[in-house]
């Protein structure tokens, strides 16, 4: 692994969920991080082999995008709503955490040959079950119209496919060596970035956000509005908590791992897409019932709407009114 993406600094606004952290916290916090994260990393790994029912929400998908899926990714999916209705004939997509590829392969049937598919995971395994299907699914549409990119959703300009390749050829030593990496991956990142900006007209992402590093939250909103077209939307299900999450929980790997500790407030979850600079924000699909409840706090599946607008003078956040899904959806 190469090492986590840089943080931004907090200035104690409030804003996408994120906390401000005192000095004395910075190197304890910098630990639960890299734990939480390689706890996410193999949790997943495993999950990519074999089904994990405690990851999985009840979701119903529209049954012929289906049918040429394998099984062995449908039983390893692992998401808590369907953003993929959001997407149109001739989209350019972008899946934020595509796991085992299954919203990716149901994006390529909707979006049809005039249409791009592109999904984005930091798990090595999840990625190769993906793959290896993908001929296959090509075959079964009539056409080959999706990307894997190996690469973390809050750092879309890195591509680790290039680096790791990079590093293979010409390992790190000493600090000459150190700086010719560091060189080239700057001039990656500028020439060559994993999602070009402005590339993508639709950006999707099931129930994967919330498995981010709090102090790379911003990163993340900041990435997703760059890499969208003017006009661009996005569309994000994902798990979110009824008050705010205490520290106690967000330091136990297992509850972060499973989509629950690391939950946005769902009202921050809002704020996290204006402080963007997103615009007609909405909750279009909303759980009635939680799909967990932990030291009373509520978790439950929503599913948020938001615009990139084109720029013009006057443009404020709009939130809409949420549209209650049936009690329990969520498992």
């Amino acid at each position: 692994m190469i090492g986590t993406a840089p943080a931004l600094e907090y200035d104690g606004a409030e804003g996408p969920g994120v906390s401000s952290y005192a000095e004395s916290d910075k190197k304890f916090m910098s630990e639960i991080t890299l734990e939480t994260e390689q706890a996410v990393l193999e949790r997943y790994a495993s999950a990519s082999a074999k089904k994990e029912e405690a990851l999985c929400c009840a979701v119903d998908y529209d049954p012929k995008y289906l049918e040429v899926i394998p099984d062995e990714i449908l039983e390893r999916d692992y998401g808590c709503g369907d953003p993929s209705q959001y997407v149109a004939e001739g989209d350019v997509v972008l899946d934020l955490g595509s796991g085992g590829g299954k919203i990716c392969y149901i994006a390529s049937q909707v979006v049809g040959p005039a249409g791009t598919v592109i999904g984005i995971d930091f798990n090595p395994p999840m990625i190769a079950l993906a793959e290896h299907y993908q001929a296959d699914i090509a075959r079964a549409i009539g056409w080959d119209n999706v990307d894997f990119r190996f690469g973390r959703i809050q750092d879309l300009k890195t591509d680790y496919r290039k680096l790791d390749a990079y590093l293979r050829e010409n390992p790190v030593r000493d600090w000459e060596t150190l700086r010719q990496f560091e060189r080239y991956r700057d001039r990656l990142v500028a020439t060559a970035p994993l999602v070009a900006t402005g590339s993508i007209d639709v950006i999707v992402s099931n129930c994967v956000l919330n498995l981010v590093d709090m102090d790379d939250r911003r990163m993340l909103f900041d990435e997703m509005f760059r890499t969208l077209a003017t006009d661009g939307r996005a569309a994000i299900s994902d798990i979110v908590a009824d008050r705010e999450v205490p520290e106690a929980l967000r330091r136990d790997p297992e509850l972060w791992s499973g989509c629950l500790s690391g939950a946005f407030e769902e009202q921050a979850f809002l704020v996290a897409f204006a402080d963007a600079g997103f615009r007609n924000i909405r909750i279009d699909k909303r759980d009635d019932a939680p799909w967990k409840v932990i030291d009373g706090i509520e978790f439950r599946s929503v599913t948020v709407l938001a615009e990139k607008p084109d720029g013009g003078a006057g443009e404020v956040p709009v939130y809409g009114e949420s549209r209650p899904a049936a009690a329990g959806r969520c498992c």
